[in-house]
């Protein structure tokens, strides 16, 4: 019996609102408890109840219910606790306040690559630990993964047809799932399943958020209906993409990555893939003169990409532009790049996981640091030139020894990827911004924590000193840029105006200016009062 608005539930613990959904198996309620905090309630469907296995299916929903509860990450829905209502067991669930990505495709069109990227590379993640619990999702599509209200973040929802797996081994599955996203073995009762199955329905999702469109069914291509690549339906999506989703979504299991984590591997980071405009893909959008620097704006974006001033302005009077050289060494994307005090030297951060060192007159590589185990996001040189800091997908920061090469210390306490890190003008203090919405402020002497500074409701991808290094500003994934009084920890002000997040922040050399770089493809130039 479908529960009404008012039921309680708990002896008075949850109140029902009203019913969400009534899928193939469950049913699911927007409730609140006492502190009138939001949850979600699912179980088992009167269809269901009334099946003469009711007890049976029960028992899985239990089970998975269970299981589900161990599967912690960001980017899975919460399971609060699991309940039972007279004979029916419940799973209490966090209430995610926001969209679907189905509806944010059908409201504003095809998401730009790097924006589809990065939700990609959440729920990658998620599935990941799903499937280190032994289980399959099984129904991954846009319509089950939600966008938290004003933040960046998708979270994986809708474990109604999950079910435990052994890689490669023959099981019993239901035949439950959803055409065009689910592999041609999901079709079977009896078939050899494993991570390449969500591995099909995840590279489907993003096909699905970069064309608009639901490929084709599994089955009728396995009787010769062609598959379409990507590409040929938006012509902006890139070539390394457009191979991943064509590789994830191959008919045969054996002939795409055995693990979400292996895929993955075969895109760009969030980080490098910039969003194109087909109408001036390619072209300089802008350009923009600030104390003798140039910052030119290619192809529709600005992610990730850090906006430096100089301390020593050249002239403005530039004619032209020269390629000196191409540094090559790395094997996947350059995540960040940095050069020393004197110019001499610079530093790049990439996607193999290393750091390396060249020697600018003679374009050779010094030498490559190892020791991050994930994609190295940012770099920065002390301005005694003698310390480097990465920051990297792996959560931590790492301070190394320029002489030697050596690994000093490893800075631990970010929750989430670090996106930036900036040494003070005295070169003392770090700061480092992270995915987990915080800018961590550390004493490098001690290689220990002094302050968390909290306020974003986004991640933050750049964090700036002022020259005398007493303020810091922070640009967020939430579109806000904050300043930061940095002896009180305490928040000076915020500036809004940007319309996407804000990637990169820089104050001038004398600090009347700040400047801003956004995904909104512009530039902001704030003058900063006494």
């Amino acid at each position: 019996m479908t529960w009404v608005n008012g039921h309680k539930l708990q002896n008075g613990k949850y109140t029902i609102e009203k019913k969400l959904g009534d899928g193939g198996f469950g049913i699911t309620y927007l409730a609140r408890n006492p502190n009138g905090q939001r949850v979600v309630i699912k179980t088992l469907n009167d269809t269901v109840q009334n099946r003469p296995d009711f007890n049976e299916l029960q028992q899985d929903f239990l089970n998975e219910a269970l299981r589900l509860a161990k599967c912690t990450h960001p980017h899975i829905v919460k399971i609060h606790e699991v309940v039972q209502e007279g004979q029916l067991w419940c799973m209490v669930m966090e209430y995610i306040d926001g969209e679907d990505l189905a509806n944010r495709v059908i409201k504003q069109g095809v998401l730009p690559e790097a924006e589809a990227l990065r939700y990609i590379q959440q729920i990658g993640e998620a599935l990941t630990v799903v499937h280190q619990q032994g289980l399959l999702h099984r129904d991954v599509k846009p319509p089950n993964i939600m966008l938290r209200s004003g933040k960046s973040e998708a979270v994986l929802i809708d474990f109604g047809i999950a079910r435990e797996f052994t890689q490669d081994v023959t099981q019993t599955h239901t035949r439950h799932l959803s055409k065009g996203f689910a592999p041609v073995e999901q079709n079977y009762i009896k078939y050899k399943r494993g991570a390449y199955t969500d591995v099909y329905a995840l590279a489907a999702t993003l096909y699905a958020l970069l064309t608009g469109i639901v490929p084709v069914n599994a089955l009728d291509r396995q009787t010769g209906v062609r598959l379409t690549p990507p590409k040929q339906h938006n012509s902006s999506i890139s070539d390394k993409v457009n191979r991943a989703i064509i590789k994830g979504m191959a008919l045969k299991a054996k002939d795409r990555p055995q693990s979400v984590a292996e895929w993955l591997k075969l895109l760009p980071s969030p980080s490098s893939s910039t969003p194109k405009n087909s109408s001036s893909r390619g072209k300089l959008k802008n350009k923009l003169l600030i104390g003798g620097v140039v910052l030119g704006l290619i192809g529709g974006g600005l992610l990730y990409c850090q906006l430096q001033f100089n301390s020593n302005p050249i002239s403005l009077l530039i004619s032209s532009f020269s390629l000196k050289t191409t540094l090559t060494g790395h094997s996947d994307s350059v995540e960040s790049v940095a050069f020393s005090a004197d110019g001499q030297t610079l530093v790049t951060g990439s996607g193999d996981k290393t750091i390396k060192i060249w020697h600018i007159r003679s374009g050779q590589l010094k030498t490559t640091l190892t020791g991050h185990s994930d994609s190295v996001f940012s770099v920065t040189f002390n301005p005694d030139g003698q310390t480097l800091a990465s920051g990297s997908k792996d959560k931590t920061i790492k301070i190394w020894d320029i002489r030697s090469g050596k690994l000093k210390t490893t800075l631990t306490g970010h929750s989430y990827w670090v996106f930036s890190v900036t040494f003070s003008p005295d070169g003392q203090t770090l700061a480092s911004g992270s995915g987990d919405n915080t800018i961590k402020i550390w004493d490098i002497r001690s290689g220990k924590l002094k302050t968390t500074l909290t306020g974003h409701s986004d991640s933050v991808y750049s964090v700036a000193f002022s020259p005398d290094g007493q303020t810091l500003a922070s640009g967020s994934g939430d579109k806000t840029i904050k300043i930061w009084d940095i002896r009180s920890g305490k928040l000076k002000t915020t500036l809004t105006g940007h319309s996407y997040w804000v990637s990169s922040v820089a104050f001038s050399p004398d600090g009347q200016t700040l400047a801003s770089g956004s995904g909104d493809n512009t530039i902001k130039l704030w003058r900063i009062s006494p």
